[in-house]
């Protein structure tokens, strides 16, 4: 088969195509012929050297990407979930080794859910690693339903276009943190409102949010908190530094004091299969839908990187394999 690779830890360089042997799925796995790949920005940190769970990952030479979509073509020992032929989309464990990049790849059964027919591989292929962080954030940390009041910052980006979707198709109001220019965009994901942060901050728009979802790390619970509601969350995807984290507790201190009891969260995404059928079956619906930045064919993932490195996207960036 034919897949994207690293002999060794560097730059845009380091990233090459080429033929590679085809995995084998091992007890609990399944061999997928993968036909689209999402970008994600661990996969250039990876390739950086950067990861933190670097000690996590194979021996070189690494098969980067993490999201796939595809069809079973051959079932591990003991898996049983799915069969071939089936059309399946998923998130590679962390224990998995990645490995999306390519023609082929040997999965968990468990991290992944049926395609729903109505939904192409490209927009499947979009949703493991960004949906199943929005709906850890907002549905089993958050709880979001009815009326929960939702900002999410971030909201034009990858993470963020299915936080706003999400959080509307459980009937929550959302305000939608972005730039003036993609103000519409957040607006047709369902957003009730829109804050543009190069001109104002949304802390100075909104209050009593149930909610804050903080999709790329901008903020800090400490400068977050006087907007939350009682028992409200703040969780963030990406904390920047560690004044980040030690504001999560000394913010949390000073409000419990004050008979608020918010509390602060830092969700770190899990492959979930179960997970991933609930956002099939909205995708199904038609209520949620995966929005695309950039299609790439697989042999051009050096460029797909690049772009996702300039933290420029609107939305997912795939690669066609297939």
């Amino acid at each position: 088969m034919n897949g994207i690779y690293i002999t060794k830890y560097g730059g845009s360089d380091q990233v090459l195509y080429g033929p590679l042997p085809r995995p084998e799925p091992k007890s609990g796995q399944l061999l997928v012929r993968v036909r689209a790949a999402a970008v994600n920005p661990r996969d250039w940190i990876v390739r950086d050297g950067r990861y933190v769970f670097k000690l996590a990952l194979p021996r070189f030479p690494i098969i980067l990407g993490s999201d796939l979509s595809g069809e079973v073509v051959k079932c591990g020992l003991s898996a049983s979930r799915f069969q071939i032929g089936d059309e399946v989309f998923g998130m590679q464990p962390l224990t998995g080794g990645m490995g999306a990049y390519a023609e082929y790849a040997a999965i968990d059964e468990i991290a992944l859910a049926h395609k729903p027919p109505s939904i192409s591989h490209v927009d499947a292929a979009a949703v493991p690693c960004a949906g199943l962080t929005d709906w850890q954030a907002l549905v089993n940390i958050g709880g979001v339903g009815q009326g929960t009041r939702v900002t999410v910052s971030g909201a034009s980006g990858g993470v963020g276009s299915y936080a706003v979707q999400f959080a509307k198709a459980r009937d929550a109001r959302v305000t939608a943190v972005c730039s003036a220019s993609n103000a519409d965009l957040a607006r047709s994901l369902g957003a009730d409102a829109v804050a543009d942060y190069k001109t104002v901050h949304f802390t100075k728009v909104v209050g009593e949010q149930d909610i804050v979802f903080d999709a790329v790390g901008r903020d800090s619970f400490g400068i977050v908190a006087p907007v939350l509601a009682p028992g409200g969350r703040y969780i963030t995807t990406i904390p920047g530094a560690s004044s980040v984290l030690a504001s999560l507790a000394s913010g949390a201190i000073r409000l419990a004091t004050l008979g608020r009891k918010p509390s602060a969260h830092l969700v770190l995404v899990r492959a979930n299969g179960d997970d991933l059928e609930q956002i099939a079956a909205l995708m199904a619906q038609g209520r949620v839908k995966s929005l695309i930045d950039s299609r790439y064919p697989l042999a051009e993932a050096r460029a797909a990187l690049e772009r996702s490195r300039s933290w420029r996207s609107r939305g997912k960036i795939v690669l066609e394999v297939a």
